[in-house]
């Protein structure tokens, strides 16, 4: 039956919506930005203010700290610690505990308006803008390796808020905020819309995203709703020969 469901849409021109089941939602959370940390099996969470919180995935606050940063707008994670972005072209390396690792820096010149970042294996990172709106892939040294318009996709996605790859089927996560569809958009690398799916049942203003890919559990931040919820995802297929490097296993706190 899903396949059958999956072939009409495709004759009409629309994007299948993805295999999504809302498991939980956590409320009088700001979720403006996620990543999930396999190192310390956590969703940090940034909220457009100088704070990083660091959640369980079960929803249970761990760690809270200030930052040096007065405006954190996005946060990305890696071995050695958290990436955050201001939104205004300024980044900053802090460890797990907040301490700063080095002064901030600008990552590309062209990157001006951060909306979400991912960290990727091969050590690039995804980014999104929604002003124009665009996901890039930029390498370390600030080389824009990739950039792809929301306005040419199909259907449009205006306002990508935040984003993410799964990295056992390689797609690409990224949410469109209310602005836009208020949507889970579901990438192939090259960009390729592979799955749209609505997220107002749950929530509004979708701005977050992280995935624990382990579990195949799925955390979307809603700004306006100021909520967390969590869902069990499954890819819609698999763009990749072989996995990228998933970090550590984690089960549920």
């Amino acid at each position: 039956m899903r396949g059958l469901v999956l072939g009409g849409l495709l004759v009409l021109g629309t994007p299948a919506a993805a295999d999504l089941r809302h498991l939980e939602t956590f409320p009088g959370l700001r979720a403006v930005s996620l990543a999930y940390d396999a190192q310390v099996c956590g969703v940090w969470v940034a909220s457009e203010s100088s704070e990083l919180v660091l959640l369980s995935t079960g929803g249970r606050e761990i760690l809270r700290f200030e930052t040096d940063m007065g405006y954190v707008r996005s946060v990305t994670v890696a071995e050695q610690g958290v990436l955050i972005a201001n939104g205004w072209g300024g980044f900053q390396w802090v460890d797990r505990r907040g301490r700063p690792m080095q002064a901030p820096f600008s990552l590309s010149p062209t990157i001006r308006d951060t909306e979400g970042m991912h960290l990727d294996a091969d050590g690039s990172f995804l980014v999104v803008e929604d002003d124009p709106a665009r996901l890039m892939r930029v390498a370390p040294d600030g080389t824009v390796l990739m950039e792809l318009w929301g306005d040419s996709f199909d259907p449009p996605m205006v306002e990508p808020q935040g984003v993410e790859r799964d990295p056992y089927s390689g797609n690409i996560l990224v949410v469109d905020d209310n602005e836009g569809l208020n949507a889970l958009f579901e990438l192939a690398p090259d960009g390729r819309v592979i799955s749209v799916t609505p997220l107002s049942a749950w929530g509004y203003d979708a701005e977050g995203v992280a995935l624990q890919p382990e579990t195949e559990t799925l955390f979307i931040g809603f700004d306006g709703g100021q909520a967390l919820a969590v869902f069990d995802w499954s890819p819609t297929e698999v763009t990749i020969d072989h996995p990228l490097g998933p970090g550590p296993p984690c089960g549920l706190m």
